[in-house]
């Protein structure tokens, strides 16, 4: 019998059905079936109602961590649900320069945008990867790279640039985006001459930059954003006087599809404390947006290390809504926060030194099959291609 025959006894909406629940290694065996599973598989409608599928399960979601340097390339595959399972595979970065450093920008929906430094430090090269897909693409250089790092600030300025990135998914539109803000500071952490910080967004849909002409409310920290409700999110600094330490004060968001900034405070208890002694970092936690708040000990006083807190944001947007979870005393001082698990455990670094998780509800420490200086992502299985 005839592939055309076999083809004939299985209905179009049945074959998408079983395929849609298919992983994706499977799904790029099954390419070369025949034509149409082939057309099927490629066709963007239909990596789009796999990954409605795959969100459903536990199972396809993962951890993936992302070794800030080294000469091997490899970055390691976990279970989302405990890190202190063996890892279910090591994966080789295709684009990965052993002579750089590697950093996740962000995840979306299968997508992990990674940024590549070379020794300049800044205007570095990004990547977008799906590493079940086995895809990736180099993002093209911004304008701000080829304006500010390439040939030199304009007109002679001098400053300290942060650069701020962030990487997510426009519903409207159907695409991916990354924004890019760059800040030229002083030595106060104030923008230069009054100079608004410059703002451009990457489209993938039609693989450019665009230049952004908004208002940015604050100055952003440039931890890795966090994604959530169509919008990108940043902890924001405040130095309230020359020479002072950096206050938290804020969270920032950008409108994915909008394209423009807002500001949303910290809950009071936070901002009263004492911001020289304090790391604040975002996360998503049971889809919604979470504070992580590490105050560190004084120098040369008793007591723990770090003692943290975990606040909740429970209506997206109202800052009313804002709950302590818990607080707790690390058993050693906490170095890096990575977010939490499925199951509700941390991920920290301690000491610089040791990646642990720890459970809220039986307050245990786990140490971690990770060594320092690498970060944690979140991904969902899918065959969305960059």
């Amino acid at each position: 019998m005839s592939s055309s025959d076999d083809e004939a006894k299985l209905p179009q909406d049945v074959a998408v059905e079983i395929l849609k629940r298919l992983p994706a290694r499977s799904l790029l065996r099954f390419r070369c079936v025949c034509r149409s599973w082939r057309s099927t598989i490629d066709d963007p409608r239909f990596a789009a109602l796999h990954l409605s599928h795959s969100a459903l399960h536990a199972s396809n979601w993962h951890l993936l961590w992302l070794h800030w340097g080294g000469l091997r390339n490899l970055c390691s595959l976990f279970s989302n649900e405990s890190l202190a399972m063996p890892s279910q595979s090591e994966i080789g970065m295709p684009f990965a320069n052993p002579r750089n450093i590697h950093g996740p920008v962000g995840s979306c929906n299968g997508l992990i945008c990674v940024k590549e430094i070379s020794a300049r430090r800044y205007g570095q090269t990004m990547y977008l990867w799906n590493l079940f897909a086995r895809k990736h693409k180099v993002v093209p250089r911004s304008g701000l790279d080829s304006r500010f790092f390439l040939v030199g600030f304009p007109c002679g300025v001098l400053g300290i640039p942060r650069e701020v990135l962030g990487f997510g998914f426009d519903a409207r539109s159907n695409d991916y985006k990354i924004v890019k803000i760059l800040y030229l500071l002083d030595n106060n952490h104030r923008c230069i001459g009054g100079m608004k910080p410059w703002v451009e967004t990457y489209s993938l849909g039609i693989d450019s930059w665009r230049r952004l002409e908004c208002e940015v409310p604050a100055i952003c920290d440039d931890e890795q954003a966090v994604f959530l409700n169509g919008n990108m999110h940043w902890s924001a600094l405040e130095f309230d006087v020359p020479w002072a330490e950096s206050k938290y004060v804020s969270i920032v968001s950008f409108d994915v599809a909008g394209e423009v900034f807002d500001e949303m405070p910290l809950p009071e208890e936070i901002v009263r404390m004492d911001n020289g002694r304090l790391s604040v970092y975002l996360a998503v936690l049971n889809d919604l947006l979470a504070v992580f708040v590490n105050l560190m000990k004084a120098l040369g006083h008793p007591g723990p290390d770090s003692v943290c807190s975990i606040w909740v944001m429970r209506e997206y947007g109202v800052h009313e809504s804002w709950t302590k979870m818990y607080s707790f005393e690390a058993r050693g001082l906490v170095t890096n926060f990575n977010g939490f698990t499925r199951n509700g455990e941390l991920l920290m670094e301690i000491g610089g030194l040791e990646q642990v998780s720890w459970n809220p509800i039986t307050g245990q420490y786990a140490n971690l099959p990770l060594p320092p200086q690498s970060d944690l992502v979140t991904v969902i299985e899918s065959i969305v291609s960059p």
